[in-house]
């Protein structure tokens, strides 16, 4: 999870996800929670994340992104990181994979 987090906040286009969206104020419905790269990292550094709710809130972000900004251009961003996000995701669950079974005893 933390190597995820770190390839997100070195995407280029992270620092808009970084910090509490600045239009936080004007989420209400249908946005049940806001979400940010920094609350996701607070959240780490405390250990309270499992596998699934780290990745339930990274797609959190790009969720309400996509649901802000779907009249925009601006939503690109979002996209951008997304798939970048979701790519490294399969990337890392591949490897712990074969990881795992490569060290498996018959």
């Amino acid at each position: 999870c933390e190597f995820l987090l770190l390839k997100a906040y070195c995407h280029p286009q992270s620092s808009f996800f970084a910090e509490t969206p600045h239009n936080i104020r004007d989420y209400g419905e249908p946005f049940k929670e806001a979400m940010w790269l920094d609350l996701i990292k607070e959240r780490l550094s405390e250990n309270v994340y499992t596998v699934a709710w780290f990745v339930r809130d990274m797609r959190l972000i790009f969720s309400n992104h996509k649901t802000f900004y779907k009249a925009s251009n601006f939503g690109q961003i979002g996209l951008d990181l997304e798939a970048e996000f979701e790519k490294n995701l399969k990337e890392v669950f591949i490897f712990c994979k074969a990881n795992e079974n490569s060290f498996q005893t018959r």
